[in-house]
């Protein structure tokens, strides 16, 4: 078996969490007409704000154009960043691997909602590296992440493991060579990190 020197952590819904049942009650309150989470994202265009195609301004753009009353993008900008929650036995776990092996960053996500995230979580202090979707320019499930993720950090597939909520994400990363595992709870993820051989107090 390969040895694993770097595991490779998603962000959202592994390391911290996020919800949107404040922030979409807020736009519905001035005019917004939103479903759920997906119809906003396909409404205002998220991806191409992951992908790094537009920046804050235009994205914020969008979503008051939903609005019957626009709102302030600093109300918006707060709002926007107020998804989040951290999810402490995850922050742990990076933090106590950090100790023995490379860890890294992957995550789906944009321009503002990145910069909130290093600074609020400080993700420096459990990561040797960040690496955001809005800046490589391509998203997970794509095969393009993967690629461009092993290169930057200079891995070959057989030397790291992922980390990752999503299903189709896990499989994505696994026919790109990568070892990935489904986190579903800290016990889990935990037991399958061991069955790597890798554990920690």
């Amino acid at each position: 078996m390969a040895v694993i020197s770097t595991i490779i952590f998603d962000l959202g819904k592994v390391l911290v969490d996020f919800s949107y049942a404040e922030f979409l009650p807020l736009l519905r309150r001035v005019g917004a007409s939103i479903k759920d989470a997906d119809d906003f994202a396909l409404q205002v265009g998220l991806v191409d704000y992951e992908e790094g195609r537009i920046d804050s301004r235009e994205f914020f753009q969008r979503v008051n154009a939903l609005l019957d009353n626009p709102l302030d993008q600093a109300v918006l900008e707060t709002a926007w960043c107020s998804i989040f929650t951290p999810i402490p036995q995850m922050l742990n776990m990076a933090r106590q691997l950090r100790r023995q092996r490379k860890t890294a960053i992957l995550s789906n996500t944009s321009e503002l909602h990145w910069r909130y995230l290093c600074d609020r979580f400080q993700l420096d202090s459990f990561c040797d590296n960040r690496l955001a979707s809005f800046e490589l320019g391509a998203m997970k499930p794509d095969a393009d992440i993967y690629r461009l993720a092993a290169e930057r950090l200079n891995l070959r597939a057989e030397n790291l493991v992922f980390i990752d909520d999503r299903h189709v994400n896990v499989e994505s990363a696994r026919a790109c060579g990568w070892q990935a595992i489904q986190h579903q709870s800290y016990g889990q993820t935990r037991e399958e990190l061991l069955h790597l051989g890798i554990s920690y107090p």
